[in-house]
């Protein structure tokens, strides 16, 4: 991944958002949203209601006039510019026909990690189990949740994973939801280690003496869960390097400036439609934002009234002296960042923080 640097991020998009993008570009920016290639899901997978309730608070804060530090999640306590939300890429286990002792079911959960790069600090990774609508509400024994690391790696889909060091064991007597698991420390050392990271093994067993109507209703409940269940894996990370000091926060929409002359510099607005560049196919959310873009001249008489730095008045006053020296130019001089919310080659769905996307004010540099 290219090395980040203020501002150009976004002069690349304003670049394929005004004009014909070559290959080139578009590679160039992709690779500034962590991505090797242009996503083509098939379809967009669910998304959590936390991860829309992220994006939507934080869309709405400017509106309302909320600073807000978009590295830090409110919703989770934690500070991290990426949340991805992993699918299970793991198979269920053959089991024989209930008896007295068999479980409900068993299930290998598999999560590739592979994504999360080296520079990048787990903050969370946050097991989702849902077991489906009403599943087995009526059903007499209470069943029993036992999750399990898994031994050692198996070959996959051949070999049977033998269940390890078992850290989670509940009952789970009616639907309530999804089941929520902390897995930050076994995250972790996966990402040290990732050769260490065989998965987890996943059983559900009935608690209790049954009866021939009580098993007759548990070989149906069994088969619902199975079509059922869906798990996922939510992973935070934190890069330091593309979060700026938390002082620095998101800005409020500022008006645009009634330019006493349309020639001098000053922000343009520019709305960016993720339609337009075909990019809505694995852009879930927002649909496009209000980059703006700054042009306008830079004269030496009224340079210092055009919210520039001291350099560019040194530069408009040596301009003066020999034109051969280029006059100074109209640049950003305060940005603001945006959130993303897409959807990648391997069907994991992230919410990504992106410094310095938003032009606020402009100034001759």
């Amino acid at each position: 991944m290219l090395p980040f640097h203020p501002g150009l991020a976004l002069s690349l998009l304003l670049t394929l958002a005004l004009g014909q993008p070559s290959q080139c570009q578009e590679h160039v920016f992709l690779q500034f949203l962590g991505l090797d290639k242009v996503p083509s899901p098939p379809k967009f997978q669910p998304v959590p209601y936390i991860l829309r309730k992220i994006i939507q608070d934080q869309a709405a804060a400017p509106s309302a006039g909320v600073s807000e530090d978009l590295c830090y999640l409110k919703e989770l306590g934690v500070r991290g510019n990426v949340l991805r939300l992993l699918p299970d890429q793991g198979f269920f286990l053959n089991s024989k026909k209930h008896s007295q002792t068999s479980s409900c079911l068993q299930k290998l959960l598999y999560f590739n990690l592979s994504a999360v790069k080296e520079k990048d600090q787990l903050t969370i990774a946050q097991l989702g189990l849902d077991l489906g609508p009403s599943t087995y509400y009526d059903l007499g024994p209470e069943l029993e949740l036992a999750l399990s690391l898994v031994q050692k790696a198996s070959v996959w889909g051949k070999s049977i994973p033998k269940p390890g060091k078992l850290f989670a064991l509940q009952s789970v007597p009616w639907p309530q939801g999804a089941l929520r698991f902390n897995l930050l420390d076994v995250a972790k050392d996966w990402y040290i280690n990732p050769q260490k990271n065989a998965g987890l093994f996943l059983e559900i067993l009935v608690k209790g003496d049954r009866d021939v109507e009580v098993n007759f209703q548990l070989e149906d409940t069994c088969a619902k869960l199975r079509r059922s269940l869906h798990a996922s894996l939510l992973v935070v990370t934190l890069n330091p390097e593309q979060c700026h000091p938390s002082s620095r926060k998101r800005r409020a929409a500022i008006p645009v400036p009634k330019a006493s002359c349309k020639n001098l510099c000053h922000r343009h607005q520019l709305f960016i439609n993720f339609r337009d560049l075909g990019w809505h196919k694995w852009i879930i959310a927002p649909k496009g934002f209000m980059a703006n873009y700054c042009h306008g001249e830079c004269p030496f008489s009224l340079t210092t009234s055009l919210n520039s730095s001291n350099y560019a008045f040194m530069q408009a006053l040596m301009n003066a002296v020999d034109p051969e020296i280029p006059q100074a130019v109209c640049v950003p001089t305060k940005l603001s960042p945006i959130s993303m919310l897409y959807q990648d080659n391997d069907d994991n769905v992230i919410l990504r923080h992106y410094e310095d996307m938003v032009v606020d004010e402009c100034g001759c540099g």
